[in-house]
């Protein structure tokens, strides 16, 4: 049995009843797998959300498919190597593999009962998030959806009328700047695997989310 297909076997186990989306206002992170043999954030990427969480929201301290069930306490140990061959293939079949986008709707569905989500995607999670975007169709209501893309690297675009976007991508990130056509909105001083670690990016995205909240009120105060 192949790797991935015991990995979409795990998925397909998985109850929708032991959900970590399960709160009205939900921080979280989504991006390729690494190792899909656990979905643990490591310690900068729970820190990151923890630094740019609004009052009110939740964290959660896992990465896809954000499930009780699947191991999430513990963070990939992985070489670079053999994490960015794991994210090609992974992406790859988040475009191909039909089994994989239906269970990508199954366990991302949930956020669709939040009010609110500030999602941080990383890399190809950029394209996790827009091929389920695609799947919902236009009779779907979706949650306040805000979006950081750090070095997004995505089939499709994200779409302003669906999610408030700010598009962060790094001057030493050839993958970004190459493989996917969002335009940034700011750029760091940093390469594909560093965003999540850097001050000066957990610093932009803070005043970013509360500048949304600052927008959102001056609009209703009019």
């Amino acid at each position: 049995m192949s790797k991935m297909k015991s990995y979409l076997d795990r998925l397909s186990a998985l109850s929708p009843n032991q959900t970590m989306l399960d709160s009205d206002r939900l921080v979280l992170f989504l991006s390729g797998s690494s190792d899909i043999t656990c979905a643990g954030l490591t310690a900068g990427q729970l820190d990151l959300l923890h630094a740019i969480c609004p009052s009110g929201y939740s964290v959660v301290a896992s990465n896809f498919p954000f499930n009780q069930d699947f191991e999430h306490i513990k963070s990939p140990q992985v070489s670079l190597l053999s994490a960015s061959a794991s994210n090609i293939i992974y992406y790859w079949h988040t475009i191909l593999n039909l089994r994989f986008q239906k269970l990508l709707q199954e366990h991302l569905s949930p956020l669709l009962e939040a009010q609110e989500v500030v999602l941080v995607c990383k890399s190809s999670g950029v394209n996790m998030l827009t091929q389920w975007l695609r799947s919902l169709g236009n009779q779907v209501t979706l949650p306040r959806l805000r979006v950081i893309a750090l070095g997004p690297v995505s089939q499709l675009l994200l779409r302003q009328k669906e999610v408030e976007a700010l598009v962060i991508k790094g001057k030493k990130d050839p993958y970004s700047r190459i493989l996917d056509r969002h335009s940034a909105n700011i750029q760091v001083d940093t390469d594909h695997y560093s965003y999540e670690y850097k001050e000066d990016v957990k610093g932009i995205i803070h005043d970013w989310i509360r500048q949304s909240d600052k927008n959102r009120c001056d609009k209703r105060s009019i």
